[in-house]
């Protein structure tokens, strides 16, 4: 007859099986945590440019619907209550002729800058936007 050797017996759960469940636990919890912190981050991020971009956006086109006079800086001053402009963001609106960078040009075209900055965990995020407001005859 042959003779049948046994390798193990099953006498249960052993420390080393335990420490080895812990160690892989603790691989995969560490990486899923990451994982979700990144997702959370960027989705946050994500929401926050969006906004900045939305209210970028409405000034843009409150500025298309003044008429060139109108357009000058004073537009900085009551722009967080004309735009409805929450606390965490702050929005500040350039206006430069174009005929200051050459004095032959006519006094017909403005380039206007609206700059949105916002905080999100301790960095300060900005969108610009661009655009230029041409006099109509």
């Amino acid at each position: 007859m042959k003779e049948i050797k046994k390798y193990k017996t099953n006498k249960g759960v052993t420390m080393m099986d335990i420490v080895v469940a812990i160690i892989v636990l603790t691989l995969f919890v560490g990486v899923i945590t990451s994982l979700y912190y990144q997702i959370a981050y960027y989705n946050a991020s994500i929401r926050m440019n969006a906004m900045a971009v939305h209210y970028a956006v409405k000034i843009a086109e409150s500025i298309d619907k003044m008429t060139y006079e109108e357009v000058t800086e004073e537009l900085n001053e009551d722009a967080r209550t004309t735009y409805d402009l929450p606390d965490l963001y702050q929005a500040n609106i350039e206006i430069k002729k174009y005929s200051e960078e050459d004095p032959t040009k006519e006094d017909i075209i403005k380039k206007v800058t609206i700059t949105i900055n916002y905080q999100l965990l301790d960095e300060n995020k900005t969108y610009v936007l661009r655009k230029l407001k041409i006099k109509e005859s």
